[in-house]
């Protein structure tokens, strides 16, 4: 048994013997130091359907700011790719598909949540239709290389730029291949001048904008989906 574990059991057993006159909690505090944190367990799903409701909302507002750019690309620049990079590097890859699920589901049943405030089916089947699919899929791919934490700063960042990054190839990857077949009779080249090309300065930008505001989230130890394995409640020791 490790020492830690060890005091902390003679603690209990003294307390439980009815002898807490034994017991020095300053002189505990100062041997063992605080316990370690509790890792397992299945995330609160309460807490969990909450965020998704956040995070959902924050996808919705993020495809208002629209800018058509009609000349260059039939789809516009939106902040949506903004809001699933943090999806995938703070909910991780359950709920932040979940997120981006939800949101579809709004955006389909006519709730203007879709870029620009548009709605319904038309959306999903139009030239924007494969980036939205994407979503789901790029958060959770993305999640899951975010998923965890711990190690140096430096570990975190790349896990978290690695994350971001694997989420815009699967965003480009479905909507480009989806702009491609479905409105340009199988031009891959073409549909990545019209759908990738034009965005990648802006997406890259916005992942200079995601990082450090995820870094900062995680780092706050709010107990997210994401680092849930490695973020527990701490277990204060008896009479500390």
């Amino acid at each position: 048994m490790p020492a830690t574990a060890l005091r902390v059991a003679l603690v209990r057993s003294r307390l439980a013997a009815g002898r807490p006159d034994r017991v020095n909690p300053k002189r505990i505090i100062m041997r063992t130091g605080p316990l370690p944190p509790v890792v397992g367990g299945a995330y609160p799903r309460s807490k969990g359907l909450a965020l998704v409701g956040v995070f959902t909302s924050i996808l919705a507002v993020s495809a208002l700011v629209s800018i058509p750019i009609t000349p260059i690309s039939p789809v516009p620049i939106t902040l949506q790719v903004l809001a699933v990079y943090l999806i995938a590097t703070l909910l991780g890859p359950r709920y932040g598909a979940l997120s981006c699920l939800l949101y579809l589901l709004l955006g389909t049943v006519g709730l203007p949540v879709f870029s620009g405030g548009d709605s319904g089916i038309g959306q999903l089947i139009g030239p924007s239709g494969g980036y939205l699919f994407s979503f789901p899929l790029a958060a959770f791919a993305g999640g899951l290389v975010a998923k965890g934490t711990g190690g140096s700063r430096r570990s975190e960042v790349i896990r978290v730029t690695l994350a971001t990054a694997v989420a815009l190839a699967i965003i480009y990857a479905v909507g480009v291949l989806w702009l491609s077949f479905a409105y340009l009779h199988g031009n891959i080249y073409e549909g990545f001048i019209l759908g990738a090309a034009p965005f990648i300065p802006f997406d890259i930008l916005k992942a200079v904008v995601a990082i450090p505001i995820s870094l900062r989230v995680r780092q706050a130890r709010l107990g997210l989906p994401v680092n849930w394995s490695k973020q527990r409640t701490q277990t204060a020791a008896p009479g500390a």
